[in-house]
């Protein structure tokens, strides 16, 4: 009698540690809710900001022409 006594406690306080723990996080949600900043303040001036890309295209692109050009483009040929 006493085993099935130890495994209902044991099993008792396994549930209750569960929802100890599942119930906290829940509850300090609840409490105190975050207050959102204001969006429809204008906090930065918007531009387009095509120019960088542009530069950062022609870099990428010249990069890949140099790793790609042909090894033997400038050896001349000795007989």
């Amino acid at each position: 009698m006493s085993l099935r006594r130890s495994r209902w406690i044991r099993l008792l306080l396994v549930v209750l540690f569960m929802a100890s723990s599942f119930a906290s996080p829940a509850m300090a949600a609840k409490k105190g809710e975050e207050k959102l900043p204001p969006y429809d303040v204008n906090a930065m001036k918007h531009q387009k900001i095509w120019v960088p890309w542009v530069f950062a295209f022609l870099f990428a692109a010249g990069g890949v022409v140099v790793a790609f050009k042909n090894p033997h483009r400038n050896v001349s040929e000795r007989d």
